[in-house]
């Protein structure tokens, strides 16, 4: 019979445990990892319980493999930013407009996918805000497209759309890098209508 207390209590310690220790060494690719470990002697319990669980978007840090050096995320530097005192609006940071950041990371896999270097541009909204936005990519070599994954991208996207929307930016332009030949470029407009992307330049 499973003994109630003890389900209760167990639940109860997640609250009470401290966080645990996990040091990645990138160049070596090795991790030195302390589980937490907490134990509780209180009425009818004396039991210990271990938190050693790597969350699933983090398991390759953990992974001995002979692929690629993965990389944690892609480099994003705002390389214009256009702070217009007549505008009524700036651009949206990206927890308050989630699904048109990610309709953007899809429109840059897409492009990846497809090795396009051309520009693609329009506008998105999720029902209460607008945003513009216009995508390029260049390349040193011979392939405008990334290996990073959608999930990396979107955190780019939304690095960039917080950064200027920190500066009051009505417009703004954003430079994405992934240690390879691949640059992304994205522009962003609060007010497409009045002050389009395409007047951007980064």
């Amino acid at each position: 019979m499973v003994n109630a207390g003890k389900i209760v209590s167990s639940l109860f310690a997640f609250g009470l445990v401290g966080r645990c220790c996990a040091d990645y060494d990138g160049t070596n690719q090795t991790v030195t990892y302390l589980p937490i470990v907490e134990e509780w002697d209180g009425e009818g319990s004396n039991m210990t319980v271990t938190f050693d669980l790597v969350n699933a978007d983090y398991v390759w840090l953990y992974n001995d493999t002979n692929t690629l050096t993965k990389r944690t995320g892609i480099d994003t530097v705002v390389a214009a930013a256009s702070v217009i005192t007549a505008a009524t609006s700036v651009i949206i940071a990206a927890n308050s407009a989630l699904n048109i950041y990610d309709f953007i990371a899809d429109v840059i896999k897409s492009k990846s996918n497809a090795n396009s270097c051309t520009m693609t541009y329009g506008t998105d909204s999720d029902g209460t805000y607008f945003e513009g936005y216009a995508y390029e990519a260049t390349t040193t070599g011979s392939n405008c497209d990334t290996t990073a994954e959608k999930k990396t991208i979107l955190g780019a996207v939304e690095k960039c759309a917080n950064r200027l929307h920190s500066r009051g930016a009505t417009r703004g332009c954003c430079t994405f890098s992934y240690g390879g030949t691949w640059t992304g470029h994205l522009r962003l407009t609060a007010e497409p209508v009045k002050y389009p992307v395409t007047s951007v330049t980064c």
